[in-house]
């Protein structure tokens, strides 16, 4: 992966997957410690507040790492797999190996749901 691509990418994914429908919102990933560094960072100005919340690792392999939040009427499930393919679409590129993702649901935001209450006969 070009330097390019690592300062983009992660940018491209975010937006990719907030696009989703269903997603409620993106969050940071990362152990506790690791967000409360990174919170400290963005206070003392040495991080950009606007920087991506998607981790992209290009060690051996690719390796993205997303936290969203889903509305509750559209099924996590659904909208996990949609993230997903989002998330493939933005890294299809030919000889690129299939990446590793990890997309974790940690909020799920209540609202209403269409139909709710209604009794279907």
């Amino acid at each position: 992966m070009s330097a390019e691509d690592r300062q983009g990418i992660p940018a491209r994914i975010e937006a990719a997957v907030r696009a989703v429908p269903g997603v409620a919102d993106v969050y940071p990933t990362g152990a506790l410690a690791s967000r409360i560094v990174d919170a400290g960072a963005r206070l003392l100005g040495v991080r950009d507040g606007d920087a991506p919340l998607v981790r992209v690792d290009d060690g051996a392999g690719v390796r993205v790492e997303a936290a969203i939040g889903v509305r509750a009427g559209d099924g996590a499930g659904d909208v996990v797999r949609a993230a997903r393919a989002a998330i493939r679409a933005v890294l299809d590129e030919p000889g690129r190996p299939e990446p590793e993702i990890r997309l974790t649901v940690v909020h799920v935001e209540d609202g209403p749901v269409e139909g709710a209450g209604q009794r279907f006969t």
